[in-house]
């Protein structure tokens, strides 16, 4: 009996030491928070879907996946500098922030950050061409964890602050809009090696917020909180 739980203790002893020490994920991931080697860059490109909830979509929404940008820059002391670029034929945002992560031992790690981010697009609506642009601020945290070899899954929260919101009719402006705190985000980011040194991530962020910078063009979107999922493929380069 007490030689079966010294083994047993042993044991776990032993599976928490491998465990702590199998820390560092070798594939090209863009999401999972944990330091990257100091001047590595890393990008991916891919596609997000977002359907819009059906009251709100009959108004015009353009219906059409856009094009998902991703890159990650390294910097000293577990910083980095994180970047996104969405392009969704006539409305695009781009953003810039910074990222630091830092492990918590064993296969986990965290990192908080804040990205700012513009959006802009153009449509013609009743036959008036209407131009719309903003500034966007996401403050986020991320917690990762390496579940199966070089499978990695990452808990995302943000928060969604409209810094400002114009649009404009034949170059007049007909709305100005703000708000401190529109909303929050969480997202759920799966990723893994694909072939060689490539690899593949797919997520699903989940927004609730009273502004999307692609439903800009819809009247009344700061009237009321909107649930709206994302669905993110990316191919790690």
């Amino acid at each position: 009996m007490v030689k079966s739980g010294v083994v047993g203790i042993v044991f776990v002893c032993a599976s928490l030491v491998a465990f702590a020490q199998d820390s560092i994920p070798s594939n090209h991931f863009t999401f999972f928070p944990h330091p990257i080697g100091f001047k590595t860059f890393r990008q991916s490109i891919g596609f997000m879907i977002t359907p819009v909830p059906q009251d709100i979509a009959e108004e015009g929404h353009l219906r059409a996946p856009a094009i998902d940008y991703h890159f990650l820059y390294s910097l000293p002391k577990g910083f980095h500098v994180d970047g996104r670029l969405n392009v969704q034929y006539v409305q695009n945002h781009v953003s810039l922030g910074l990222r630091w992560a830092h492990p918590l031992g064993g296969k986990v790690s965290f990192s908080v950050g804040d990205d700012f981010a513009h959006w802009f697009g153009t449509r013609t609506i009743d036959g008036l061409k209407t131009n719309g642009s903003g500034w966007m601020n996401y403050p986020n945290a991320s917690v990762g964890f390496r579940i199966s070899g070089d499978v990695l899954l990452t808990f995302k929260g943000e928060g969604i602050m409209t810094i400002s919101s114009t649009t404009r009719v034949s170059g007049d402006v007909v709305s100005q809009q703000k708000s401190l705190f529109s909303g929050w985000a969480g997202s759920i980011m799966l990723e893994q090696p694909l072939y060689g040194k490539k690899g593949v991530s797919l997520g699903v962020r989940l927004i609730n917020s009273n502004f999307y910078w692609q439903t800009w063009s819809i009247k009344g979107t700061f009237d009321r909180m909107v649930f709206y999922p994302e669905i993110i493929v990316g191919f790690i380069l």
